[in-house]
């Protein structure tokens, strides 16, 4: 699990069972999550819901035993605080330095080195009162970061202002506010790719594999939220990162070779990432109906054939020319290995011949029945060339350990070259 502690505040609004769909994603995404709510708010949101949501008891009485110190203790074990939704009512209180419920005094209580967010929802007439946003304002230069709110129909049947912002929306906030905590001071150029390769068979058709980029993308939004320098590599109907980078798209073998090779070539890149499942095979030609046809294949082949061939050429590992493309000699390369076996030695084994086989650094090993319902992949276990391993459960958790030790084998390099 990742080392981020989110102290997540819900207060009385219609809006609250959205913060039921944050709360999740946050625990998805390797986050650590108490809640603590208003009375008013668990008349809109059940207390077991958001219990069992966040896997922790939900904080709602300042003077409950066992508790008389949760407004500070809370704010120790934090290190962001977010009120989502936030009512009128609760930031006109917290502006006016009101104590009365455990919400306020937390904010009271708040250490100033740590993020606090505050995401409104309320009436559209409530938002633009002149106290609403004074006390908008007077949180603002205090150092609070209020989130904006969205525009559109309100469930009083007004439409305006005041609408909760989109909980992916505010799960971005959160990761942008988060990323200012420990910046590295060294910010690396990346080239990560990500997706599946499609060999074409004919203008309809092509041999591709399970990869939906979904890994690739997520790394690259926390690298990118990180301020780091990423340019991502992708096929064209692959998941792209939320946060803004450098955007190429690749279709086959070759064209994602061809760019690589460009990439590497004539920018000095500190890593890449190869995350891209690339065919491991390329159609050499087809034979319809016992005759040979030449590739490219201009338009489609008539379903009605009774016979249809595809010949293979096996391609060379894109992974293995890596460090010799490269303008940077001390390039780092992280290599991912998809297996589909039950039997671990066999898994490590695989690993092993990447490492034999390439010059990368490091390598990533994650298995087919690792992949959920949703076709999310989780497990993975990051492997250096002794085959020494650091496992991560989730995108979030992999990225955060990439990191880590791409920065340590720099050093490492950094402490060798001086002698």
């Amino acid at each position: 699990m990742s080392n981020y502690k989110i102290l997540f505040g819900i207060t009385g609004s219609i809006a609250a069972y959205k913060s039921a769909y944050l709360i999740s994603k946050l625990v998805q995404n390797g986050f650590e999550v108490k809640v603590v709510a208003t009375e008013s708010a668990l008349k809109f949101i059940g207390e077991a819901a958001l219990e069992g949501l966040s896997n922790n008891k939900v904080f709602t009485d300042t003077f409950e035993s066992g508790e008389m110190m949760s407004h500070i203790n809370l704010i120790k074990w934090a290190d962001l605080i977010i009120i989502c939704p936030a009512s009128a009512n609760t930031i006109n209180k917290i502006a006016a330095g009101i104590a009365d419920n455990l919400i306020t005094s937390l904010f009271l209580a708040h250490d100033w080195n740590k993020p606090f967010l505050i995401a409104p929802a309320m009436n559209t007439n409530m938002y633009n009162h002149f106290a609403t946003q004074e006390s908008l304002k007077k949180l603002s230069e205090w150092g609070i970061k209020i989130l904006p709110t969205a525009e559109g129909y309100l469930a009083c049947g007004d439409i305006g202002k005041g609408k909760l912002l989109e909980p992916d929306e505010i799960f971005e906030h959160i990761l942008i506010a988060l990323k200012k905590l420990n910046e590295p001071e060294k910010k690396l150029k990346i080239l990560l790719t990500g997706g599946g390769t499609k060999e074409k068979i004919d203008n309809v058709r092509f041999l591709t594999n399970l990869s939906t980029g979904r890994t690739a993308a997520e790394i690259a939004n926390y690298f990118i939220r990180r301020n780091h320098n990423v340019t991502y590599l992708y096929s064209y109907d692959a998941k792209i990162p939320s946060a803004p980078c450098r955007l190429i798209s690749f279709t086959d073998f070759n064209d994602l070779n061809e760019k690589i090779q460009n990439l590497l070539q004539n920018e000095n890149y500190d890593i890449v990432i190869h995350n891209a499942a690339v065919s491991d095979f390329t159609l050499d030609f087809i034979e319809l109906n016992d005759e040979k046809i030449e590739l490219p294949f201009r338009k489609k082949i008539n379903s009605e054939a009774e016979k249809i061939i595809l010949h293979l050429r096996k391609n060379f590992k894109i992974l293995d020319r890596l460090k010799d493309y490269s303008l940077n000699k001390k390039l780092i390369v992280v290599a991912f290995k998809f297996t589909d076996t039950p039997v671990e030695e066999e898994r490590i084994n695989e690993v092993r011949k990447i490492f034999e086989r390439s010059k990368c650094d490091f390598v990533v090993q994650n298995d087919l029945s690792n992949r959920d319902e949703n076709n999310i992949q989780k497990n993975f276990f990051i492997f250096n060339n002794e085959m020494n391993s650091v496992a991560a459960e989730t995108n979030f958790d992999l990225s955060i350990n990439l990191e880590k030790l791409i920065f340590q084998k720099l050093e490492n390099k950094k402490n060798d070259s001086m002698y």
